[in-house]
Parts: structure tokens; C-alpha cells; sequence
């Protein structure tokens, strides 16, 4: 589904579900003039053509002790697909990566991790860069101040 397959009330859904996806339908309902049932068919509908991603809890790291949040920019050996493939395979499969972007621009990746000290942290960057047959360089940032995180998309009107 493509941006011209939503109408006015899919994005008030999404935007509404942006905020608080636990809020009742019943509640969505109301606010933008549809029936609970009809709120539902939609969002089952953005669901199933994968424009809601997924419903989560977004949690807070270091409460869950992960304090430490890095950025790495890393290069591969090689430009061959084979060997972007399977970087991407591993990186998914990372579970203190938290994001992966494969990119251009004389970099492969950008990865943003996360770890429970600098000792942790260093383990995770020699296990997974420094011992990595295919990353020819990397360079980390540890994280001083998460000024915005989130994953909200912005949605303008349809007639914007």
C-alpha cells in the first residue's frame, strides 16, 4: 500500500496509534467520526499490508540495564552482494543492536547498540567489528545525551 492508497481517516488512525496504541478503538471512533467496527477493518487492513509495522512497547535502556547507547559506522571488505548479505544476516541477528542501516556514501553501515557499561560495550565491539571477517573499518560514538529518539513518522494531510 502506498501513501495513495490512505485516506484521511487511515492517517488520523496511524497518527492516533503513533501516540498511544492501546487506545481503544471505540475511542478513535469517536475522535474522527467512524464506526468501532469500521476503525477496526482499517487497522486490520494496515496491518496486513504492512503499514503498521508492528505494535511494541518502546523501552527505555538503561532502566533495563543498557545504559550505554553507541552509534557505529562500519565499512565492509567488499562490495560484492555476497558479502552485504551476510552482513545484513548478522546484524539482524545481534540482539544489542537496536537499529541497521545499510547506507552509501563511503559507508556500509550505520548501527546504533546498545550495552550495559563501556567493558560490555567493548566485548560487543570486538565480537562483532574487530573479529568481523567482513568489516574492513569501523568507528563508534558512545551516545552523551539521546536528544530524540522514537520512530514516529510525521503525516501530513492529503492535501498538503
Amino acid at each position: 500500500m502506498t501513501r495513495d492508497g490512505l485516506d484521511r481517516f487511515d492517517l488520523s488512525i496511524l497518527d492516533m496509534l503513533q501516540a498511544n496504541n492501546r487506545l481503544p478503538h471505540s475511542a478513535i471512533a469517536d475522535k474522527i467520526g467512524l464506526s468501532t467496527p469500521s476503525v477496526q477493518r482499517r487497522i486490520s487492513k494496515l496491518e496486513e499490508n504492512g503499514v503498521i509495522r508492528a505494535n511494541i512497547a518502546l523501552i527505555e535502556p538503561a532502566y533495563v540495564g543498557n545504559p550505554v547507547t553507541a552509534v557505529i559506522e562500519s565499512r565492509l571488505t567488499e562490495d560484492r552482494s555476497i558479502v552485504m548479505d551476510r552482513a545484513k544476516r548478522y546484524f539482524r541477528n545481534v540482539d544489542e543492536i537496536q537499529q541497521c542501516y545499510f547506507v552509501n556514501g563511503g559507508v556500509s553501515f550505520i548501527i546504533i547498540m546498545i550495552a550495559r557499561d563501556l567493558q560490555h560495550f567493548e566485548r560487543l565491539v570486538r565480537q562483532h567489528f574487530a573479529d568481523n571477517q567482513d568489516i574492513l573499518t569501523y568507528r563508534t560514538l558512545i551516545v552523551l545525551d539521546p536528544v530524540k529518539t522514537g520512530m514516529r513518522v510525521p503525516l501530513f494531510d492529503l492535501n498538503d
